[in-house]
This record gives C-alpha cells, sequence and structure tokens, in this order.
C-alpha cells in the first residue's frame, strides 16, 4: 500500500539504481505507461518523417541503382512497420506494448545499420548521423525507461562495431567511427539518467502532494458535514422561536424590542442559510434539477418575498421584464437573485434597484443594479471569495456573493459583475429553452381550463393567444350574460373584466366564489377597495403580462 511514509523512505534512502520499492515501482511504470502511449502519435509521425527525408537525400547523393535500394528498406519495410505500431499503440495498446515499442526503435536502427553495410559493399561511405538519431530517440525522445534505452543502443552501438571493419581497411578511420559512436552513447545515458532520476523524483513528489491534498479533501467535507448538520439542527429551533416572535409581533406590533428581536431572528436565519449552502456547495451536493418557467414569475414571486424589507428601508425596487420562459433551477437561481437584492439592501445604501431582462443573442440577460454607494475598488476582484464583506458593514457572514458565483457556476450561467461610486450591476446570463424543451415541458402538465370574459374583442383575442402559448385551455366569453351562461360548466380558473357593457365583473367573482372556482378580476384603481376583491387576486390595468402569470401559478 502506497502512503506518506512508504515514499518518504524512499526518498530519504535514495534510488541511485532507478528501481523504487514494488507498490511505487508499479504506480511509476503505470506513469510511465501513459507517458509514452500520449506522445505515439508525435514520436511516429517525426520517426515516418525522418525516413522519408534520408530517402530523399539518398536520391540526391547516391546512385539511383543504390538510392532505389535504400529506398525500398526505408519505405517498403521500415517506414510500414512505424506506421503500423503507431496506430496499434494508439488505438489499441496492449500490456506488452513496451517489447512491440522497443522492438520498433531497434528494428529501424538494424535497418540503418544495414543500409550503411550495404553502402560499404558498393563502395560508398556513408555517414552515420542516423545512428545518432536513433541514439537520441531512445535515451530522450521516446520516453523509454532508463536500462531499456540503454540495452537497445549498446545492442546497435556493437551490432555497427562488428560490421563496419568489414569494408573498412583504415584502422583509423574505424576507431574514430566506433569511438565517436561510443562517447556518443556515453554521453546521452548519462543525461538520460540523470533526467530519470528527476522524473523519478518529481513523480514522488507529486505522489506525496496528492495524497495530503486528498487527506486535506476529506478533513474538510468532515469538517463541512459537521456543519451542514449543526446548521440543520439549529435552524429547526431558530424556526420556532421565529414563529414565536412574529407571533408576539401581531399582539405588540410597535414593541421596539420585539422589533429587534425579529430582526435578529431573521439575520440569524439568513447566516445559517447561508452556511448550508456553502457547505452544500463544498461537499458537492449542489445538483440543479432543470425545468423551465417564467423569468416574470419567478422575479414577482422574489419582489413579493422582499417587499416588507424594501419598504422598512425605503427602497424601491423596479421590475423591467421581458416575458419569456427560461431554462434553470428555480430553487438555486431564486438564491442567487435574492442574494444580490439582499447585498444590495444591506451595504449599498441605495434607494432604487432596477432589475431588467433583455435578449443578447440566444440567452437573456438578466441585470441587478443599483444606485447605491458602490463597492470600492480594491475589494471588486475579491467580493466573490468566501467570508468576504464591505468595510462600512460588519453584518453577515460574508457569503452571500460567493455563494452567487459558485451557484452560478453549477447552474452554467454565466456572472458579470461592474461597480462605480454611484452603482453596482450584476448581470446573470440566462438559457432559453429551445422549442422541443418547451413544447415538450407544456405537455407535462394537464391544460387547465380558463374562461375569459371581457367585451373587447382585440382584448379577448390578444389575451386568449397569450394564455394558450403558456399552455392553458381557453374559452372566450363576449361579456357578463355569456359569462354567466358558461360558468354552469366546469372551470379550473376565470379571469373577467369589471366593467362589462351588460353587468359587472362584481358578479362574476360572486359566484366564482360560491362554486370554489380561482378568480382574476382585471381592472382599474377605483375599485380597489371594493369587497369582492377580498374573494379574487385583483390585476391593475394596463395588464403585465408577468403579473397575471403569477396569478395564473397560484391556480391549483
Amino acid at each position: 500500500m502506497i502512503n506518506l511514509s512508504n515514499i518518504n523512505k524512499t526518498i530519504d534512502a535514495g534510488f541511485p539504481w532507478l528501481i523504487f520499492p514494488k507498490p511505487l515501482e508499479t504506480e511509476f511504470q503505470s506513469f510511465i505507461r501513459n507517458r509514452i502511449l500520449k506522445r505515439v502519435i508525435p514520436i511516429g509521425i517525426s520517426a515516418a518523417g525522418f525516413i522519408i527525408l534520408f530517402c530523399a537525400i539518398d536520391w540526391l547523393l547516391l546512385d539511383p541503382a543504390l538510392a532505389m535500394h535504400t529506398s525500398v528498406v526505408r519505405l517498403v519495410f521500415v517506414l510500414p512497420v512505424i506506421i503500423l505500431v503507431t496506430s496499434w499503440l494508439y488505438l489499441k495498446p496492449p500490456s506488452y506494448y513496451l517489447w512491440i515499442y522497443s522492438a520498433t526503435l531497434l528494428f529501424t536502427s538494424l535497418s540503418i545499420i544495414y543500409i550503411i553495410w550495404f553502402t560499404h559493399m558498393k563502395g560508398i561511405n556513408l555517414p552515420y548521423e542516423g545512428l545518432m538519431i536513433t541514439i537520441m530517440y531512445g535515451f530522450f525522445i521516446m520516453a523509454l525507461p532508463f536500462y531499456t534505452a540503454l540495452f537497445l543502443n549498446i545492442v546497435m552501438v556493437l551490432v555497427y562495431a562488428l560490421t563496419e571493419p568489414l569494408y573498412y581497411f583504415s584502422f583509423a578511420d574505424y576507431i574514430n567511427h566506433v569511438l565517436f559512436l561510443s562517447i556518443i552513447l556515453f554521453s546521452a545515458a548519462i543525461g538520460a539518467y540523470v533526467i530519470e532520476h528527476n522524473q523519478r523524483s518529481n513523480f514522488l513528489r507529486k505522489l506525496s502532494l496528492d495524497i495530503l491534498h486528498k487527506n486535506a479533501l476529506n478533513s474538510l467535507k468532515q469538517k463541512n458535514k459537521y456543519l451542514a448538520a449543526a446548521s440543520h439542527d439549529i435552524r429547526q429551533p431558530l424556526q420556532g422561536i421565529k414563529y414565536i416572535g412574529e407571533s408576539i409581533k401581531t399582539d405588540l406590533p410597535n414593541n421596539h424590542k420585539i422589533n429587534q428581536l425579529n430582526n435578529g431572528i431573521d439575520t440569524l436565519n439568513s447566516m445559517f442559510n447561508q452556511l448550508l449552502d456553502i457547505s452544500k456547495i463544498n461537499l458537492n451536493l449542489i445538483k440543479p434539477q432543470f425545468s423551465i418557467f417564467s423569468i416574470s414569475d419567478l422575479l414577482f414571486q422574489i419582489e413579493s418575498s422582499l417587499s416588507v424589507r424594501v419598504k422598512n428601508k425605503g427602497i424601491n425596487i423596479t421590475l423591467e421584464i421581458e416575458d419569456t420562459h427560461i431554462r434553470s433551477d428555480y430553487t438555486f437561481l431564486t438564491r442567487v437573485i435574492q442574494n444580490i437584492i439582499e447585498n444590495s439592501i444591506k451595504h449599498s445604501q441605495c434607494n432604487e434597484i432596477t432589475i431588467k431582462s433583455y435578449f443578447v443573442n440566444n440567452s437573456i440577460k438578466l441585470s441587478i443594479k443599483d444606485n447605491g454607494i458602490g463597492i470600492q475598488k480594491e475589494k471588486q476582484i475579491t467580493i466573490f471569495n468566501e467570508f468576504t464583506k464591505g468595510e462600512s458593514t460588519t453584518e453577515g457572514l460574508g457569503l452571500g456573493l460567493s455563494i452567487v458565483s459558485q451557484f452560478c457556476d453549477k447552474l452554467g450561467h454565466k456572472l458579470e459583475f461592474s461597480s462605480s461610486p454611484s452603482c453596482t450591476e450584476f448581470s446573470i446570463y440566462l438559457d432559453i429553452p429551445n422549442q422541443s424543451d418547451h413544447d415538450s415541458s407544456l405537455e407535462l402538465n394537464t391544460a387547465k381550463k380558463i374562461l375569459l370574459i371581457d367585451d373587447d374583442p382585440a382584448v379577448l383575442i390578444t389575451l386568449s393567444r397569450k394564455l394558450i402559448s403558456w399552455g392553458y385551455d381557453i374559452t372566450c366569453a363576449n361579456g357578463m350574460h355569456q359569462g354567466m351562461n358558461l360558468l354552469k360548466n366546469e372551470w379550473d380558473g376565470i379571469i373577467t373584466d369589471w366593467n362589462l357593457p351588460d353587468g359587472c365583473g362584481n358578479e362574476i367573482i360572486e359566484v366564482c366564489d360560491l362554486k370554489s372556482i380561482p378568480s382574476i378580476l382585471i381592472s382599474t384603481k377605483e375599485v380597489t377597495n371594493h369587497s369582492t376583491l377580498e374573494k379574487s387576486t385583483f390585476l391593475i390595468k394596463p395588464i403585465s403580462y408577468s403579473r397575471l402569470r403569477s396569478a395564473l401559478l397560484k391556480i391549483k
């Protein structure tokens, strides 16, 4: 078993013979295998290139009859072997890959010796530069183990030394050639030994670092598990305290201390939510469940949940939203947008937050912009780091924007940020589902039957088309009389105008209330205090598709 103790002992003992204890040596040979096989293609291409180059040189320098013979050896025998072995080791390397790899080098070397020998028979003094290239290939380029490369190159030099004297009658030339090639071999062997020794040292260091990194991750994982469990367990009684605080606040709405207590509970709850989120991220428990939903529904829900807080802070939230569907995880994207808005509420000292969405290429760009004091320039590069807070506040844990960044990474949404002394803007790029995804998502839900009542044909046509595009089954009624007749049927919901030429939408709402049919009443501000509104969802003209969509989603 490989552990830090074994690695440290090997480093302390040294390895002058380039051999590790068995478990480490097995791991190192696996590393060498990967290293060799990754470079098979470029080595094969370069070797084939040299074969073709030397073939061309033969035709330039040798007699055509000799060049024909050497070309046959290089192109008919050696080149196909190189191509075959390269393809084999790249596509499906066998367990005995090193034998094949080494044999190819030896075969190539022997073919060069043969060509030198053959040209010497014909009285041509062919130089031995090709053998020097094979020495360099064996020791350095092919990444062969040191002893394998040394053995192959010694064999090659010995074969050359035994064939040279047969056709060289000058002893001085013979000694010069063999001695020079032997010196090249010796020098290359020293260099290869040093390289492999350093390679083995680096391998041990990397293995040691990998073990330390793995241990650190396991330790962090255990701590995060504890943090997640502790945060979850503490939130349970905290939730109970929150309910008690809200109950007391109802009885004593103007009690300053009760308000402070509830604010403190909200802060604690927010902090534990952030701790849970960050621990889930660190434990890699964040697994988005993508679905298709309306961006306007999402934003109006967020606006509604933050309405009390922004009102107390004197902040106005403005929504300028394109009415479209997006593909994301509803819960995680909600947390992202909420965290950005809450960051502005807590730290920006703004009085206006503007949320816009518009089409950019094939996505929706969601911009969340405040008119606050901005973020200091030196802080801007670290705002997405964990536990980073502005200098002007001690509130919170400094995790909100870190969660924003990491959630966006998990969701695959591009996140941009810019800030100046009078403005801070966060932009999120959201995916637009293709038509087939959108259609299939609508088919998953049984179309709700909605009765639409109005006296304006243009409104009926426009609104019904929009509702149908959202997946609803729409029936139109022109006026109250026709609407009352259709109310005898079964409906999942009713949408009616207040001012109808033959009556008032109030009567329709009364019938809906008796039959327990959810209803949406559309009118102007003058009727906002009418008692009927308590029995219906009220939307002010002109109709916002986003608010209408949000109201329809509440229909069960």
